[in-house]
């Protein structure tokens, strides 16, 4: 099977300054997503359902530290939510797959499987914590880091499967329904489409799991 992809023009040419902004860019997002698109697609008819969703949230979350490390980008857990936080504390990130990616209607907005407490406690905007903060040694740095991550504003990179390949959406949340489901936005990016050949049937469970933001309880 071939993984050979192309990337369709922008549609929108400002969102590639904006991404810039953050240090982050289209070419970035397209690589970190393909080696787990493409070994999603690998995956046979025995696989577990969950198993595709899994492939694409973990490589991409992988390839996504490992590129933006270097530029001082910080993973971080969240309750349970990985998110990779901004260098200066302004934001952080994390992946989640979505309804009404990208979609022409602007009527109709994205809208998350269901999200747990990192979630709803990142909704309102926050001011990010001084930079002096990160001046300390390891184990208060990291608690410092989880702290930084949850008072700065968090986005969400959106990934919505297509016949030819994903719609992306770089947004930020701002209400959840009862039961955690993400379905307003403050602000949003819109990124050109990841165009990939070959068959894409293999994400056609809607229900399959792709990203963590649950309660982690002591037993």
């Amino acid at each position: 099977m071939s993984n050979i992809f192309t990337i369709s023009p922008a549609e929108t040419p400002d969102g590639e300054e904006r991404l810039n902004e953050f240090g982050l860019s289209t070419t970035l997002f397209h690589t970190a997503l393909t080696p787990g698109v493409s070994r999603a697609r690998g995956r046979t008819a025995l696989a577990l359902r969950t198993t595709p969703g899994n492939d694409i949230y973990h490589n991409t979350m992988e390839e996504l530290a490992l590129m933006l490390a270097p530029q001082g980008w910080q993973p971080v857990d969240v309750d349970g939510q990985p998110r990779l936080l901004h260098p200066d504390g302004m934001m952080s990130f994390t992946l989640a797959s979505a309804t009404n990616v990208a979609h022409p209607d602007t009527r109709k907005t994205p809208r998350t499987r269901g999200k747990g407490p990192a979630t709803r406690n990142s909704l309102a905007a926050h001011v990010a914590h001084d930079l002096a903060l990160f001046d300390l040694p390891d184990s208060p740095k990291k608690s410092v880091l989880v702290a930084a991550a949850n008072s700065s504003s968090l986005w969400m990179l959106l990934h919505e499967r297509t016949p030819t390949g994903l719609n992306l959406e770089f947004a930020q949340p701002s209400a959840m329904t009862p039961g955690g489901t993400v379905i307003a936005w403050a602000d949003s990016i819109a990124i050109r489409p990841l165009e990939l050949d070959g068959d894409l049937s293999v994400f056609d469970d809607p229900d399959g799991s792709d990203d963590f933001d649950v309660p982690v309880a002591r037993l």
